[in-house]
């Protein structure tokens, strides 16, 4: 009989494919079941192992008396261990050191209350405000001429303003000189240069502190507190000077702007004086803060 060439070869292909086959069978993972955490942390069983098996029983013989648990005898428990005495302590116990935490001091500014080197918070407070509106001026020493002419915190102004200066340099407290750069520079500069398209070089005053009575009276004048300012004339920047006084029929300009600052200043302070209120204030501007139910504005 004449054998096939491909016998031997589907054979070996065969015997091939059965290894493979069971190659794949050992190697497919067994599936694992999920254990649940509970089950894992579940706590430990513990089985009673019998110290030795029983003897075979005959099925023929009677049954020997087995032994209940409930007739066993236990062992009788340790008696409980006295706890150790405490021993007290020979040395009675040290107290610790109170402790003392120390915080730096912090000064904080309360109004009428005083800062460092005496200066009500009030004061401290209006030089700040000076400074802000580009006033030169100095601290100089408490004035005191007598029980009713000083002032406790002077200042020195020589400029009420950046560019308006103060001729001579007036003795005032504070808040005058706070109120009188306020009208120099937000009254009096503005109507300079609506009028005469100048600024303000100069301001010339003409009596600040001064320990003295109102003229036929025995009343003192705000001026014996620092509290008042006179104003002679106003040097523009131009060169031209406007004298303060009653201007002629003509004048209309001077007229207006005397007119007009002379108003403005009525709404900053308590007294306002000037030409045509009488002959002592005939030649300037007398502004003060003294405090009033109602401006005089004459």
């Amino acid at each position: 009989m004449r054998q096939k060439p491909f016998a031997p070869l589907a054979a070996l292909c065969a015997s091939a494919a059965l290894v493979a086959a069971c190659s794949v069978v050992d190697l497919a993972p067994i599936p694992i079941a999920e254990v649940p955490q509970s089950a894992m942390a579940a706590e430990p069983v513990t089985y009673a192992v019998p110290a030795a098996y029983p003897a075979p029983v005959d099925v023929a013989a009677p049954a020997a008396a087995v032994p209940s648990l409930a007739d066993a005898t236990l062992p009788a428990a340790p008696a409980a261990v006295p706890p150790a005495p405490v021993m007290a302590s020979a040395a009675p116990a040290m107290a610790a050191p109170p402790v003392t935490l120390g915080f730096p001091a912090v000064s904080v500014p309360r109004f009428g209350g005083r800062q460092e080197g005496g200066m009500p918070a009030e004061e401290v407070q209006c030089r700040k405000r000076l400074k802000r509106l580009g006033v030169s001026f100095r601290d100089i020493p408490a004035i005191r001429d007598s029980a009713s002419c000083g002032i406790d915190y002077p200042v020195e102004v020589t400029s009420l303003g950046r560019s308006i200066g103060l001729k001579p340099a007036a003795k005032l407290n504070c808040a005058m000189a706070e109120e009188a750069a306020r009208w120099a520079q937000r009254d009096l500069a503005p109507a300079a240069r609506t009028r005469y398209l100048s600024g303000i070089a100069e301001v010339r005053q003409m009596s600040s502190y001064s320990c003295r009575r109102i003229s036929g009276s025995g009343t003192f004048s705000e001026h014996s507190k620092g509290n008042a300012l006179d104003i002679g004339a106003i040097k523009l920047k131009n060169g031209r000077v406007i004298d303060v006084h009653k201007p002629g029929l003509f004048a209309f300009r001077e007229r207006s702007f005397l007119r007009s600052v002379r108003g403005q200043a009525c709404d900053r302070f308590g007294t306002v004086l000037g030409p045509g209120y009488n002959r002592d204030h005939a030649d300037h501007f007398h502004l003060d803060l003294k405090d009033r139910r109602r401006t005089a504005c004459h």
